[in-house]
């Protein structure tokens, strides 16, 4: 993530060379691929941003080509533009504090854990961030309490990342409007393939502001990280050889088409929820984004009046959704039946 980090000791003699030795384990654990980096790659579109927040638009694509006579112009069109989202960049920050009797007794490794966790601590909120935004985005839910902040986790169409009333803006196609699809589904994925294949159907299906189906193949299953059961079901359902839960010997059609996310900060009281995703549509679509507007940037300084050196680790980050059209969440109460 190529942290930055500005020393601001450096004519401290006191602190001069423990500066030196922490700001390497800053820039060693930045480096470090971690699971809160893959959890974000994998459920996000990540961009950097130079403003102050990011507004971007679905489009419905360019309508079929037409036929033409010899030497006649071709038909003009124009890509329809659908619902349009603002996404505002949040400021997050931390200190932490090496004593001056940490230093005077010489323990360099609690303070380099110190920085350690400096590091992990941002990345854990950005983290946080990208999954609660994901999962809490559902039927009514367009906002969220996260680090003291509010945040506005609204789709384009200002509903619910998961909603069983998508509005299509323009469904010239078919020559009415009003059209609305669902990716909020009840169902539980149950003992067999049948809700997996059925859920994976409607994705394929789904349409864009124009009206014309998007054809894209799901491939991608995300579930909490606290059900070990179900975690353990869903490597069988996608990852078995033979029919599961079926002494037929038929072959399982599910086999090596997905990947299974489990996203340890998504944790579920109740029921099993689960998230459908096409990883192809969120990239073509550009539809879940996350936003590095400020990577983490620390400042070190030492206060005269405590003798501490002090690390100040400073962020800006935002995500939003500016198309549902990749996934589909089933397993939950309220939702449209397969």
């Amino acid at each position: 993530m190529a942290v930055n980090v500005r020393d601001n000791v450096k004519n401290d003699l006191l602190w001069k060379e423990w500066a030196t030795l922490l700001n390497g384990v800053i820039f060693d654990a930045d480096a470090q691929q971690n699971n809160y980096d893959d959890l974000v790659k994998a459920l996000y579109n990540v961009q950097t941003s130079k403003r102050w927040g990011e507004k971007a638009a679905t489009f419905g694509g360019l309508g079929d080509y037409t036929s033409k006579v010899e030497g006649a112009a071709a038909d003009q069109d124009e890509a329809i533009e659908g619902y349009a989202k603002f996404i505002e960049h949040v400021t997050f920050a931390k200190d932490a504090i090496i004593s001056k009797e940490l230093l005077d007794d010489n323990q360099i490794e609690e303070a380099k854990a110190k920085m350690f966790n400096l590091v992990m601590a941002y990345k854990r909120t950005r983290a946080k961030l990208a999954s609660m935004a994901l999962t809490s985005s559902v039927d009514s839910t367009t906002t969220m309490s996260f680090g003291g902040k509010t945040i506005d986790i609204s789709g384009a169409d200002t509903l619910a990342l998961f909603n069983t009333a998508h509005p299509l803006k323009n469904a010239f196609s078919t020559g009415t409007t009003n059209i609305t699809m669902s990716n909020l589904f009840s169902n539980d994925l149950g003992s067999t393939t049948v809700v997996l294949n059925k859920i994976s159907n409607r994705i394929r299906n789904f349409k864009d502001d124009r009206g014309e189906v998007l054809g894209f193949d799901a491939d991608t299953i995300v579930i909490p990280g606290d059900d070990p059961e179900y975690e353990d079901f869903v490597k069988k359902l996608i990852g078995s050889d033979g029919e599961v839960g079926s002494n037929n010997n038929d072959i399982n059609t599910q086999r090596g088409k997905w990947k299974l996310v489990v996203d340890y900060l998504w944790t579920e009281a109740t029921g099993h929820p689960y998230i459908v995703m096409s990883s192809k549509a969120n990239k073509a679509l550009l539809a879940s984004r996350f936003y590095d507007r400020t990577k983490l940037d620390i400042m070190n300084d030492v206060d005269v009046h405590s003798r501490n050196l002090t690390y100040n680790g400073f962020g800006r980050m935002s995500c939003g959704f500016t198309n549902w059209r990749h996934v589909a969440m089933g397993g939950v109460t309220g939702g449209t039946s397969l």
